[in-house]
């Protein structure tokens, strides 16, 4: 059965996507195979960092057209794609049923690979958090800038306070060397740790890289385009990371039983008469829900800052002084 890993980032631009590809086809170097879920439904854009153009998507099987073994592409790298459908308004509005469907037949492939890696959309939709909540494992990208930095906390926080019992990691992205990344990780973990009492793995740090943004006008995956470079280095790093790290008991039955119900049960959006509004609430509208947890996170961003400045303060004062002794 397969190791589902759910890919995902607190906002959008940092690099979730080119993890996504590159880890898994240095998964595939190794001899596993290997399958990428495009689950961004609304704008999913694997297919352009491959230079590939599926003439059969999710499109197709949410409309009843083609079953789901029939739209898996087959890449030149020795990883097999599930397309998603970019830019459709269907495909981000999408019923329940329709939803409920696609994850069963979902469920039947990845019981054929090693990996199967879903490329999520960023933030906290209910759609995102849906999966995610669903997947045995998290991984959360974060580069380095504020905003970054309090959005991922946040998305971490969201899977915590639902009481998310699969394993979280992390990986830094456009850092400058790995000593940067890693700082980046500690300013999550230790958060984390105090605030949510919940561990976070460190899988390693992507560099920033000109060869990326080359990579991905040429529509070459970087450890294919580039090689020897530092940033497929770090591809090839997490991806021996990932092979080390113990795996995550999952009942995969449950598992899409869980990602089902979870869909089922997400309420509608709908125009509620202003004197039904207390009753709309206490169904729990996930509009509500949602702008509870849009608050929370503007509340968490200025903790998170206070606790990043008494990281640094603290790592400064432990620092020698110039012309002292050790």
């Amino acid at each position: 059965m397969a190791r589902i890993m759910a890919v995902t980032s607190g906002k959008g631009g940092v690099g979730k996507s080119n993890f996504t590809l590159n880890v898994g086809i240095c998964l595939a170097m190794m001899n596993h195979r290997v399958r990428i879920l495009d689950a961004d439904l609304g704008l999913a854009n694997m297919d352009v960092l491959l230079g590939i153009r599926p003439n059969r998507t999710l499109e197709d099987v949410i409309l009843g057209r083609l079953g789901i073994g029939e739209i898996i592409f087959k890449t030149d790298y020795n990883v097999e794609l599930i397309p998603g459908s970019s830019g459709t308004q269907d495909m981000a509005d999408l019923g329940r049923e329709q939803l409920e469907e696609l994850v069963k037949q979902i469920s039947a492939v990845s019981a054929s690979s090693d990996y199967l890696l879903v490329d999520t959309a960023s933030g906290i939709s209910a759609g995102v958090i849906s999966f995610l909540m669903a997947a045995p494992e998290v991984i959360v990208g974060v580069v380095p800038e504020p905003t970054s930095l309090t959005d991922a906390y946040a998305m971490i926080k969201v899977l915590r306070k639902n009481d998310y019992p699969g394993r979280i990691s992390m990986f830094s992205s456009m850092v400058k060397n790995s000593s940067a990344g890693h700082n980046l990780y500690k300013k999550i973990s230790s958060a984390s740790q105090r605030f949510l009492d919940t561990h976070v793995e460190y899988l390693g740090s992507i560099y920033h890289d000109d060869k990326l943004s080359r990579a991905v006008t040429d529509q070459v995956p970087a450890v294919v385009r580039y090689p020897t470079s530092d940033i497929a280095r770090c591809y090839r790093i997490i991806a021996s990371t990932l092979l080390g790290q113990d795996s995550v008991e999952a009942d995969h039955e449950k598992f899409w039983t869980r990602l089902i119900t979870m869909l089922v049960r997400a309420p509608k959006h709908k125009v509620v008469p202003a004197g039904q509004a207390a009753d709309t609430q206490k169904n729990g509208d996930l509009r509500g829900m949602l702008h509870k947890l849009l608050d929370e996170q503007r509340r968490t961003r200025e903790l998170l800052e206070r606790l990043v400045e008494k990281i640094e303060q603290h790592d400064m004062s432990i620092r020698p002084k110039p012309g002292s002794f050790v």
